[in-house]
């Protein structure tokens, strides 16, 4: 990814003031909130965009040292970050509908195999049809 589509500033927010860096490419999913990289507290973080966005300003050229911490600690922090939105993605994935659950158990109880099994072991099972 190009750091281009990074923008540097600063979190003016009392005792939770930080330098942040704001990947323009990592989308939260929802028009309301914003993902910023936090250096102090070096976590990717969810903001709502009405709060933050006026307390947000450009690094001062006093601050230029800021740039290298901001982009090390975010390559650092993304690895570890999961967003919000592919979490919900991945909770719907790996939920089975109702109408196929019961299917895709009788087809897993026919994929097992056991080598501890012996060959002529049979196994009846008796599913209720309510």
């Amino acid at each position: 990814m190009s750091k281009k589509n990074y923008w540097h500033g600063f979190l003016e927010a009392g005792t939770k003031s930080s330098p942040v860096l704001r990947d323009l490419s990592l989308e939260t999913g929802n028009a309301n909130t914003v993902y910023l990289y936090s250096l102090n507290r070096n976590k990717i973080l969810e903001f709502q965009v009405g709060i933050v966005e006026p307390k947000l300003r450009e690094l001062t050229k006093d601050e230029s040292y800021l740039v290298s911490l901001l982009n090390a600690g975010y390559t650092k922090a993304k690895k570890e970050f999961s967003p919000r939105a592919s979490m919900r993605l991945k909770q719907v994935e790996l939920t089975p509908q109702p109408s196929t659950a019961k299917v895709e158990s009788e087809a897993e109880l026919d994929e097992i195999e056991d080598p501890g099994l012996e060959d002529d072991l049979d196994i009846d099972l008796e599913l209720d049809d309510d």
